[in-house]
């Protein structure tokens, strides 16, 4: 039977009772401490027999139940004592057997410890044994399982097989890592147990050797693997890169065409199309480099396979150079045509330009008078400027472009240049037509301004005549007075005289300039005004001379007239002295 804790503490508190002097107390009192340590006598033979069994567990659970129970037996031999030391030593007849019995089952306690501390001990010990073999199975079947996924052998045949079988050795060798620390637990425990002289150190030496190797497998194993895995993520990547870049190489080939463009707008489409190529070849290179740098590492970790490897790299640089080449070319060949279509379209533009201002420069309109004459020579001053800077900015420029294309080695040299010697014998006729058109009109501005000079002057000739008066006076004041008119009018003919003069030089140099139709014309003109300034002239020499006679007359009609006036008052004196007589 087993005996609680508190059935010993009730036990002891039943003896703690106060004695009382009466007999019958005492009496009652030794058999209750009697009944007790036959009780307590009973508990020990029971804790001496579960004490001194050969009871061996044979696994963790029992090991611990059989733990269990030493600790309770321990528990119940202390209680045992306390109840022992807690029975009065009862003064009355009968108290020896109380006080024999309670010497006997302390000194049975007291036999009991050692085989106590020796059971607890050999089960402690079979249970650390369970404990550790448990530990040592469960990392035995860790390492088990890990071997199996490392006897996989799959390396993975292309680039995305090979780079998730990485990603999952990766995540495998995390786990072993994190794993660590348990195994490392592991060993100190069955070091811990070695160190303690448990009395199963071969067996825990023996497997914790064991299981060293087994762990050291599997890291070598999994470096090992993680070494191939690294090596062929990297072969599989070059391999598929070598593939797209062998891939592009084919598909952009296919957008170099050999199409020839019909006009400039298709030769300008083809061009940007193919530049948007060109460029990303040029992109490209970069991938063509990586391949490169690939190749060196794959070089320095000696692989098996680098012939392989340079082989169909040099296969790729070579396929790429020959795509830049032809890249190139088709440029080149895009470009002249652009430009040649560019420069061909500058032509007949320019062929329309200078066609156009021959019209201009072909004109043979000198104008009606001066005033229009002036305002033809405006305008054709105006298309001369214009002619000499924008047309001239723009034959200098198809020569340059046309130069550009004959440095470049153009395929339609011959063409070009015929197109340049046209134009500019073009425009070397039509400078000359305009040259001479500005020289015509400025020698018709040079007539017609003789013409109207003429013709001013004419006028102001035949005003001037008209303006002679007929008058000849009524005496010799008023004659006097015309005279002096007439003399300011021949002061004031004088500028008249110098205009005339300096027309008559203009006529003799324009003569000279203008020979044929239009030097008589000239000549005609200043026939007719030296007629007109001869006329003036004779008809203020004929108003002079008549004014001069005038004067002569009314100055002898003045003298005739005192004269008769003397003689009349002669005649008068005469007959007054003869009356006077």
């Amino acid at each position: 039977a087993v005996v609680s804790t508190q059935m010993v503490r009730e036990a002891v508190v039943s003896t703690q009772s106060t004695g009382k002097d009466d007999a019958l107390q005492v009496a009652e009192k030794r058999e209750e401490a009697l009944v007790k340590l036959g009780q307590l006598n009973v508990l020990l033979s029971d804790l001496g027999t579960a004490l001194t069994s050969p009871d061996t567990p044979h696994d963790t659970t029992s090991s611990k139940q059989m733990s269990k129970k030493y600790q309770l037996l321990s528990e119940e031999i202390e209680g045992l004592e306390l109840l022992c030391e807690d029975v009065p030593m009862v003064e009355c007849d009968g108290a020896a057997p109380v006080q024999i019995k309670k010497e006997d089952i302390k000194s049975r306690f007291a036999a009991l410890e050692e085989p106590l501390a020796k059971k607890k001990k050999k089960a402690e010990e079979k249970d650390n044994l369970r404990e550790f073999n448990r530990l040592a199975g469960d990392e035995e079947q860790y390492l088990k399982e890990k071997q199996i996924t490392l006897d996989n052998k799959n390396l993975g045949s292309t680039l995305m097989e090979a780079e998730m079988l990485l990603a999952k050795h990766k995540i495998f060798l995390g786990d072993i890592d994190k794993h660590a620390p348990t195994y490392q637990g592991v060993v100190e425990f069955g070091n811990q147990l070695i160190d303690a002289d448990h009395y199963g150190s071969n067996i825990i030496e023996a497997r914790l050797v064991q299981l060293k190797g087994q762990w050291d497998d599997i890291h070598n194993r999994a470096n090992t693997r993680d070494k191939d895995l690294e090596e062929n993520n990297l072969t599989q990547n070059f391999y598929f890169e070598c593939t797209e870049a062998e891939s592009y190489l084919k598909e952009i080939a296919h957008l170099i065409t050999t199409d020839i463009p019909s006009d400039e707008a298709s030769a300008e489409t083809m061009l940007a199309k193919h530049k948007t190529v060109q460029g990303s070849i040029e992109d490209h290179k970069e991938k063509i480099n990586n391949l490169s740098v690939m190749l060196n590492s794959l070089s320095q970790q000696n692989h098996p396979l680098m012939s392989t490897f340079t082989n169909r790299y040099n296969y790729i640089t070579e396929a790429y150079k020959q795509l830049e080449d032809n890249a190139k070319k088709r440029r080149k060949v895009l470009e002249d045509s652009y430009n040649l279509f560019h420069f061909n379209r500058e032509v007949a533009e320019l062929n329309v330009y200078i066609s156009s201002k021959e019209i201009v420069a072909n004109c043979n309109d000198l104008g009606r008078d001066y005033e229009h004459v002036q305002v033809l020579e405006n305008k054709f001053n105006e298309f001369f400027t214009e002619l000499t800077t924008v047309g001239q900015g723009r034959v200098e420029e198809l020569c340059v472009s046309g130069e550009c294309l004959l440095d470049n080695n153009h395929t339609m040299t011959p063409e070009i240049k015929l197109a340049m010697a046209t134009i500019q014998t073009k425009w070397s006729s039509l400078l000359d037509l305009a040259t001479n058109r500005k020289e015509t009109l400025a020698s018709s501005v040079e007539l017609h301004k003789y013409h109207r000079d003429v013709k001013v002057l004419i006028s102001r000739i035949q005003a001037t005549d008209v303006s002679i008066s007929s008058d000849l006076g009524r005496d010799v004041s008023t004659v006097q007075a015309l005279q002096r008119k007439h003399q300011n009018m021949t002061h004031d003919v004088q500028a008249i005289r110098s205009q005339v003069e300096a027309l008559d030089e203009e006529n003799r140099r324009l003569q000279d300039l203008y020979p044929g139709a239009r030097a008589q014309g000239v000549a005609e003109q200043q026939d007719l005004l030296e007629g007109s300034w001869e006329r003036l002239q004779n008809h203020l020499n004929l108003r002079k001379e008549a004014l001069l006679s005038s004067s002569s007359l009314f100055t002898f009609l003045r003298a005739a007239n005192q004269l008769l006036q003397w003689a009349t008052n002669m005649r008068k004196l005469f007959v007054a002295e003869q009356t006077w007589r």
